[in-house]
């Protein structure tokens, strides 16, 4: 009786290792936070050291798109970090996008970050702030 449950076991504990649990296509098919969001951070310990304490955009008489974003570190040291800037279009598309640009962020600071697309087509933003990288040739 003790080898039919031990065996019962292990067939239940391979059909679940094999793929009786989530699927890898499910996770393909969530939404990227760059759609649904405007903020995105790549570093999840920058979430709470620098939590974004203003995000908007307005638009320029030239019709382009300015973004404006203050950050605050609350840490006790400098946080050296990335942002990039995408700007699209309604239906979407990535019209202009920024490379990676350095943002220091001094200890027990408010810092402010602003940057206007290159074209008036420009409807929606996703702004991406990640650790600074310390090797060369950054993307």
């Amino acid at each position: 009786m003790r080898l039919l449950c031990l065996l019962a076991a292990c067939v239940a504990t391979a059909a679940l290792a094999t793929g009786c649990g989530p699927h890898a296509g499910t996770r393909m098919s969530a939404t990227p936070l760059e759609v649904k969001e405007n903020l995105v951070y790549l570093d999840s310990a920058l979430t709470a050291a620098v939590p974004c304490h203003q995000l908007t955009s307005d638009r320029l008489p030239s019709g382009r798109l300015r973004v404006l974003a203050q950050f605050y570190n609350d840490q006790n040291h400098t946080a050296e970090c990335s942002i990039k800037l995408k700007f699209k279009d309604d239906a979407g598309r990535v019209l202009d996008e920024t490379g990676w640009m350095p943002l220091l962020l001094p200890r027990r600071e408010l810092t402010q970050f602003e940057h206007t697309s290159l074209t008036a087509e420009a409807t929606d933003f996703v702004l991406l702030l990640r650790k600074a990288r310390k090797e060369r040739g950054d993307e």
